[in-house]
């Protein structure tokens, strides 16, 4: 797919602490507005609210035990631990009670398939834990809207068809880059921001998959390579990549610069700042992959090259 548009594209992923709540959810905002006003095209890609996905995962324990009670109040939890970062994130009246809206229909959606009382297939807990990003993509559409940036929800399961391997799906990149192609470039056109749900995708048949925990990285680099994007940002809570594991080593130093191939070695042998996979779709391309820290943007970070 060659690049429709003259400006650099960058996809930009955000998860763990900087979506954390209604105070980092305003910071990833502002970040996306300066970035957006600098004329870059974005696509930016969120995990779901810190916590979130752990509940669904009880929630689907609670039903395995048929554990009615607690499954109810963890439901209740999740519901209305998004009610309440969307009513911290400083909207106006109309777009409150649009997003409460939006918030209220999913919940519903996900009420309706938590209260099954049967054991949860890896099929069912994926379409269960696919939740905590869709309700988070519309709490951002509607924040960067409020700023004046134009911005649009996107499930992930319309743009990345995978296998069948529920729980650790494999994307198909080639139907992937027609379903981008087709749904993110026309948006791309309009000025419109895409904010594109991590973690999840769908097969051919449009059963909900989702790619490991993590998996929101993975999405980024994914959406980069079919998009031929100049750069993926992954923005974390830490400056960029060490040399060594800074918990053991107080010398640890930030790698201003290495390689795809040092990268993917060091993720793959346990360094806890990428998702194993997050490297894959980039190898051997010329695409920057950037790590960088939502509470310090003005650091430079750590570049991730083809050499």
């Amino acid at each position: 797919m060659e690049k429709e548009c003259r400006q650099s594209l960058l996809v930009m992923k955000f998860g763990g602490t900087s979506v954390g709540g209604a105070r980092p959810i305003e910071r990833v905002a502002e970040l996306v507005e300066r970035y957006k006003r600098e004329g870059n095209n974005l696509i930016v890609v969120v995990s779901a609210l810190r916590g979130v996905t752990d509940s669904l995962i009880k929630i689907c324990e609670y039903i395995d035990d048929f554990n009615d009670s607690e499954r109810d109040l963890g439901l209740e939890d999740i519901f209305y631990k998004h009610l309440e970062v969307a009513s911290r994130l400083h909207l106006p009246d109309p777009l409150v009670q649009s997003l409460d809206n939006k918030i209220e229909a999913l919940f519903s959606e996900l009420q309706l398939e938590a209260l099954i009382n049967v054991p949860v297939t890896p099929e069912r807990s994926d379409k269960i834990l696919s939740f905590g990003e869709r309700f988070i993509v519309r709490m951002m559409e509607t924040k960067l809207n409020s700023r004046g940036v134009l911005a649009e929800a996107v499930d992930g399961f319309n743009l990345i068809e995978t296998n069948d391997n529920f729980g650790e799906a494999e994307p198909d990149l080639e139907k992937t880059t027609k379903y981008v192609g087709d749904y993110l470039l026309p948006m791309l056109k309009d000025g419109i921001t895409p904010i594109v749900t991590g973690f999840i995708g769908a097969t051919r048949y449009g059963k909900i998959t989702t790619l490991g925990r993590g998996g929101s990285d993975y999405t980024a680099s994914i959406l980069g390579q079919v998009l031929h994007a100049d750069e993926v940002w992954i923005w974390t809570d830490v400056d960029g990549i060490y040399d060594v594991d800074p918990r053991y080593n107080p010398d640890a130093e930030i790698l201003a610069e290495l390689s795809q191939y040092r990268a993917h070695y060091m993720a793959r042998n346990g360094a806890k700042i990428l998702y194993p996979k997050t490297l894959e779709p980039l190898m051997g391309t010329d695409i920057v992959l950037r790590v960088k820290n939502t509470f310090n943007p003005d650091s430079e970070g750590s570049r991730i090259i083809h050499k």
